[in-house]
C-alpha cells in the first residue's frame, strides 16, 4: 500500500496538473488580506521547493504555476472569488486536504490571521467540503509545524476506507445483476483512476475480490447490507465521500437526476445523507473528468 502523500503526485508538469490549484490556494492565502507578507512568500516558495507533492516539478514550471495562479486571482477580482475554481480543479479528497493545509501554512506563518485571511480560509473550506472540525485540526497543525504528519495521517485514513468502498461497489454490482469478474475488473480500473482509491493493481484486486466474493445470506437485501457498511463509517464526512464515489461511477449526464438512480437512492437512505448534501455530492462528482473509465 502507498504510505504517504508523496505518492499522490510528483514528476514534471502535466496537463490539468492538480498542483496548479495547490499553488493557487497558497497564492490566495498570501494575497487575501490585500498584501503579500515576505514571510508568506518565503513559506510558499519553501513548500513548492521542498514538499514531496512538488518533487520533480522544476523551477521553471513552479514559476509558471505561480504566475497562472496570480493572474487567475487578479482576473476573478479576489482570492475568495477563485475558491470554487480551486475546488473544481481538485476533485479528490486527498488533494483538497493538501490544498487547505498548504493555504493554512502560508496564512499562519506570521502568527497572525488577518480578517481577509480568515474569510479566505473559510471560503476555501466550504468550497473544498472540509468539515469545520477537520479545518480546525489542519490550521492547528499548520501553526505547530506538524502539517506533514497530519496529512500523512489523513492519507492513511482515507486509504484505509478503500476496503469499505470495495464493499459498496460490490453491492452496487449485486444490485445491478453484474457481480461478476468482468465488472470487478472495471471497478478496479475505476478505483485506479481516482487518487483517493488508488492502490497497486494486486492490492486493488485483493480488496475487490474479497468484497465481490463475500458470502451473503440468501435473503440479503442491498439496503440492509449498505446499512451494515454505513455503521462502519461513523464520520458523516466519510459517508458523504462514499456517496460521491458512487455518483462518479454513474454516467455524468445522469448524475444530476440522482433521485431516479435506484442504487443511489438506496445508498442515500442507508447512509443517512440529506437531500442538500446529495446536491453537493452531485457537484463534487461532476468535477471528476468526464473521460474517466466508469464501471457501467
Amino acid at each position: 500500500m502507498q504510505r504517504s502523500v508523496k505518492d499522490l503526485l510528483g514528476g514534471g508538469l502535466r496537463p490539468n496538473d492538480p498542483r496548479r490549484f495547490l499553488v493557487e490556494a497558497m497564492v490566495g492565502a498570501m494575497t487575501a488580506d490585500g498584501h503579500a507578507d515576505p514571510r508568506e512568500l518565503q513559506m510558499m516558495e519553501k513548500i513548492i521547493a521542498e514538499h514531496e507533492l512538488f518533487q520533480g516539478l522544476g523551477a521553471a514550471a513552479s514559476r509558471t504555476l505561480v504566475g497562472l495562479s496570480t493572474d487567475a486571482i487578479r482576473f476573478a477580482g479576489s482570492a475568495i472569488g477563485r475558491t470554487p475554481a480551486i475546488a473544481k480543479g481538485l476533485p479528490a479528497r486527498l488533494h483538497r486536504l493538501a490544498a487547505f493545509g498548504m493555504a493554512a501554512e502560508v496564512a499562519t506563518v506570521d502568527n497572525d490571521l488577518a480578517e481577509g485571511e480568515l474569510h479566505f480560509l473559510e471560503a476555501l473550506r466550504v468550497a473544498l467540503r472540509i468539515s469545520p472540525l477537520e479545518a480546525e485540526s489542519i490550521v492547528r497543525a499548520a501553526r505547530t509545524s506538524t502539517l506533514a504528519a497530519y496529512l500523512d495521517d489523513r492519507y492513511l485514513r482515507v486509504k484505509s476506507m478503500i476496503s469499505v468502498a470495495s464493499e459498496v461497489f460490490a453491492l452496487r454490482a449485486l444490485a445491478r445483476g453484474m457481480a461478476n469478474d468482468e465488472h470487478r475488473f472495471k471497478v478496479r480500473d475505476f478505483f485506479a483512476a481516482i487518487p483517493d482509491l488508488t492502490l497497486t493493481k494486486d492490492e486493488l484486486d485483493a480488496e475487490l475480490y474479497r468484497a465481490f466474493r463475500r458470502p451473503r445470506a440468501p435473503d440479503a437485501q442491498v439496503f440492509g447490507e449498505l446499512s451494515r457498511v454505513a455503521q462502519s463509517l461513523p464520520d458523516p464526512v466519510d459517508r458523504y465521500w462514499m456517496v460521491v464515489y458512487a455518483l462518479v461511477a454513474e454516467p455524468p449526464s445522469t448524475v444530476p437526476s440522482w433521485r431516479v438512480i435506484p442504487f443511489i437512492g438506496v445508498m442515500q437512505a442507508a447512509f443517512h445523507i440529506t437531500d442538500t448534501d446529495m446536491e453537493l455530492a452531485v457537484v463534487d462528482a461532476l468535477t471528476f473528468p468526464a473521460s474517466l473509465a466508469r464501471p457501467l
